[in-house]
Parts: C-alpha cells; structure tokens; sequence
C-alpha cells in the first residue's frame, strides 16, 4: 500500500485488520478473480476501485456500512481512502456519496500525474530485479515513498474539499428547487 488515510479511530482500526474491506476486495475479487466489476460488498462497506496498469497500481476507495448503495449511487460522509500497488475507494454503503466515482477518477489522474516518473522507475526497478537483470543504471537502489508522497495528503484534502463542495452546493440547490418552491 503507498498511501491510505481513514478519517475515524474505526475506520483506522478497520482498515489495518485482516477483516477490512480493501484486503477482503484484494482477496476475493482481484487475487481470487470472483468479480469482474469495478465495485465490491462485503460486511456493509462497499469498495469501488480502478486500474492503472502501465504502473500497476490499483487506486481503491472505502467509504465507511450497507444499505443499498453502488459507486455509482450518493454518499456523503468522507470516504477512507488507499493506493496501493492497486488504487481503492471503499465506503459505508449506508451512506450517499454521490461523486465517489469522480472522487476515484480524479485520484489517479492527479497521482500519477504527480507521482508517473517515480512510480515509473520502481516498477521498472522491480522489473528488473524479478527477471534477475540489474536495474538500468541511473535507478536508485532504495526508494523513499514517504519523501516521494510527502505533499499528498495536502493535494488530496484538496480534492476531497472540492469534491466535498460540489456536493454541497449540488444539495442546496436541489433543495431550492424542489418541487414545492416557487419557480
């Protein structure tokens, strides 16, 4: 995993168990091959996630329960959110997170925007080290993920804000015009 933030003790707690939805969805849906979807349910959290295969990363978010809800559909809270060598976005399906869909999408575009030519020269790396080559030289020999990602969390609270935002207004003006206002 190269980045995950949770937003509660529980989630957190949640999130680093062997029960989390994120590594049920790692288990059973990708290693295991049991969905061919881009979401999964498990105990009442739902998983939506997305590939970007050219750096074999896989982006994954997870909103906080179950009652109905794809990632396609609303949600509101804020979501628990991972990268890892496989990006994710998880979420309560209770909740009605409506943009979790744009919140995924515009995750990895701006990661691997941010992050491509870094990511690019690890994957490369491992490459070479998996076939028993030596990396091509200029590669470093260890990797600082930390440094590399220090400034995302600041870009990614932004992106939520915006996000966030949107919703709000999206709800506020549903609530203006709803069908018992004057129009």
């Amino acid at each position: 995993m190269l980045w995950s933030r949770s937003f509660t003790p529980a989630a957190s707690q949640l999130a680093s168990s062997t029960a989390s939805p994120v590594n049920s969805l790692i288990r059973d849906a990708l290693i295991e091959g049991k969905t061919a979807e881009d979401h999964y349910e498990k105990d009442g959290y739902a998983v939506c996630w997305t590939f970007f295969n050219e750096l074999e990363l896989i982006f994954v978010v997870r909103p906080t329960s179950l009652s109905g809800l794809s990632c396609d559909q609303p949600y509101s809270p804020v979501p628990p959110i991972s990268f890892g060598h496989q990006p994710q976005v998880a979420y309560q399906r209770i909740l009605q997170l409506t943009y979790v869909d744009d919140l995924l999408a515009a995750l990895k575009s701006v990661f691997v925007k941010l992050f491509e030519p870094f990511l690019r020269s690890f994957v490369t790396s491992l490459h070479a080290i998996t076939a028993g080559k030596t990396a091509p030289a200029g590669t470093p020999t260890s990797w600082d993920f930390l440094q590399a990602f220090k400034d995302w969390d600041q870009v990614f609270d932004r992106l939520l804000k915006n996000f966030e935002d949107k919703a709000a207004q999206v709800r506020v003006t549903n609530i203006t015009l709803s069908p018992f206002s004057p129009t």
